[in-house]
């Protein structure tokens, strides 16, 4: 191609770059403000990203293979480190302890029952194991766990039935039923003494030759020129030895002259009762209340007893003499040992546990709970707590001294063991149905422990004539229910059983009886199982304190023990704002919301608030 030829293709390059797309003229000039040749804007392509062989190419690149390697290690280090963490955070964490397993007597309350009062069945004036039968339903609808009966074993007899109370098939019945609902019989069984015509006795006042078998199965001493061998005095007053003529010598009598004490010196005496003891516990006996435990050995140098330089009165009480010689002594402790070895027995041969109370009244607490272990071995698995027997409401300071008792009990209790509480029974006067009855019924109910609760109590029964075994009022009808009408009971009943009876009292939702099913029924949340004794505000004439668990609910009780109405600040105790009344005395403030900031209580009123 020429110089010219060349020239021609470029002008005409240049023409066609001039040119619009339509092939108007005047599109492609600049005298119209159109944009020159030179400044047209280039249209560019969309990206198309790279492709899947590009992809792997740059992927496989070191750089990124490092990149990607060091993220995934990173990765799982942290996913292992936030496992690690975990894992000693829930191991080393402080944690709630579990909750320890109850045994049977730890878990429910228990209502004492005078065998003789508590219901007749066949029409003679005197209560009976067929009556306690009859009302068995009746213990579950009062929410206790459990059944103690007095002594229905004959004193002449330690492995039988009182005729008075029935027969022994009477007795096999009552353990079955109560059994089969799921209840406990816990009897009564006093290894002091037997009775006069009880064989043993007999054969012994017969003779002290050395061939006599029974010679030495009671305590037996000379007299002192034809006086007592010392000066020991009976519980119910007078010297503590009766004479006996075939003898020419004194037994010694604790209590009544008809009633000897056994002497457990002499092993054979020693073998004899534990054999009664595993008899009742084969007859389906759940436990024992040993009634006179501290009574059971004595001084064996019959050493006279000092005077109890405290008294002031007839120096033929009991209470004239302190009782270093006859009470509590070391031996006492050695054979309620064996007592409690006996009876595991049982459990080791695979039936249930039987349960070892001890009944010792005496103001030295420190005294008391020594029966629960003696030098580290076991004895009793319930040493019963009188310590609330002199509680009494409108008194001096009531709140503050009850409060002290109840301290008291706790501050003494062994390690491991759980507390109970008394405030009746048939050698004390009733709480009775005066204004503070309810109150002293929810505090046995709601403290730490196992409340043990006195027949009648329940619904406000009264001391009839200074008398606290009257019979149990079941109904507004003759003879209030206990027997039949026109019969004439074994001891008098109150004028107004009437009006305060289970029956009547059943069908009224605020009744003594309604508050005292509803308290019993609280003891099933944790913080009444498992929960603390903790002092919420108490005074003078209040006794408040609060019971709660780790992750349940939390109660303040509240009782105004004084002779006047009461207002407290609670939140000032740490206490929030507002709380529910779960229940209270009078059942007429249940549900109610309540500011703990001025929370008022009229004298005999409590009240259950939970929070």
């Amino acid at each position: 191609m020429s110089a010219n030829d060349l020239d021609k293709a470029e002008q005409g390059a240049a023409e066609k770059l001039n040119k619009p797309e339509n092939g108007s003229p005047e599109d492609g000039k600049a005298a119209d403000g159109g944009l020159e040749a030179d400044e047209v804007e280039p249209k560019l392509a969309p990206f198309a990203g790279m492709g899947k062989e590009e992809l792997l190419k740059v992927s496989s690149e070191p750089f990124w293979v490092y990149l990607r390697w060091t993220l995934l290690v990173l990765f799982w280090l942290a996913w292992i480190a936030m496992l690690v963490g975990a894992i000693v955070i829930i191991v080393t964490a402080p944690r709630c302890a579990p909750r320890p397993e109850l045994e049977w007597w730890e878990h429910g309350g228990f209502l004492r029952v005078f065998t003789r009062s508590f219901k007749d069945s066949d029409g003679n004036g005197v209560g009976d194991l067929k009556g306690i039968e009859e009302k068995s339903d009746y213990l579950t609808d009062l929410n206790v766990k459990s059944l103690q009966i007095s002594a229905v074993y004959s004193a002449s007899n330690f492995t039988d039935v009182d005729p008075a109370f029935g027969t022994m098939a009477d007795f096999d019945s009552l353990v079955s039923t109560l059994h089969d609902k799921g209840l406990k019989l816990v009897v009564d069984f006093d290894p002091n003494h037997s009775g006069v015509d009880h064989p043993w006795f007999v054969q012994s006042a017969a003779s002290k030759a050395a061939d006599n078998t029974y010679k030495d199965y009671y305590v037996w001493a000379d007299g002192v020129v034809g006086n007592p061998p010392n000066n020991w005095l009976s519980v119910s007053g007078g010297s503590a030895w009766n004479y006996s003529a075939a003898r020419d010598q004194w037994y010694l009598h604790t209590f009544q002259p008809e009633q000897p004490d056994l002497n457990y010196r002499n092993p054979d005496v020693r073998a004899a009762v534990k054999d009664a003891l595993r008899f009742w516990a084969m007859k389906g006996a759940d436990g024992f209340r040993l009634t006179s435990a501290k009574y059971l050995v004595e001084d064996s140098a019959l050493t006279d007893e000092p005077a109890n330089p405290n008294y002031s009165g007839d120096p033929g009480k009991y209470e004239s003499l302190s009782h270093p010689y006859t009470t509590n002594l070391d031996e006492t402790h050695t054979l309620l040992q064996e007592f409690r070895t006996t009876l595991d027995e049982f459990a080791k041969d695979g039936d249930s546990y039987r349960l070892l109370l001890t009944d010792v009244m005496d103001a030295n607490v420190r005294q008391v709970v020594k029966y629960y272990s003696s030098n580290g071995t076991r004895e009793a698995d319930i040493a019963l707590n009188y310590n609330l027997l002199a509680m009494q409401g409108g008194g001096d300071k009531p709140g503050n001294k009850t409060f002290g008792r109840i301290q008291s009990w706790l501050d003494n209790l062994p390690d491991g063991k759980r507390a109970n509480w008394v405030i009746g029974s048939e050698s004390s006067p009733r709480v009775g149905g005066g204004l503070y009855a309810r109150a002293a019924n929810l505090l046995l109910l709601l403290l730490p422990g196992t409340p043990m609760a006195y027949y009648g109590d329940e619904i406000g029964m009264a001391d009839v004539n200074g008398v606290s075994t009257s019979p149990m009022q079941w109904n507004n009808t003759d003879n209030a229910g206990f027997t039949n009408p026109g019969v004439t009971p074994w001891t008098p009943l109150p004028q107004n059983y009437s009006a305060v009876n289970v029956g009547t009292q059943k069908q009224d939702g605020s009744s003594f009886l309604s508050m005292f099913q509803k308290a019993a029924g609280l003891r099933d949340e944790p913080a009444f199982q498992w929960g603390g004794f903790i002092n919420a505000l108490t005074t003078d004439n209040v006794l408040s304190f609060k019971r709660e668990h780790a992750g349940a609910t939390s109660y303040l009780v509240a009782v105004n023990l004084g002779g006047a109405a009461s207002s407290q600040d609670y939140t000032a105790a740490g206490f929030p704002d507002e709380g529910t009344v779960a229940l209270s005395s009078g059942m007429d403030r249940n549900d109610e919301k309540l500011k703990l900031n001025a929370v008022t209580l009229q004298p005999g009123e409590a009240i259950v608030v939970s929070y």
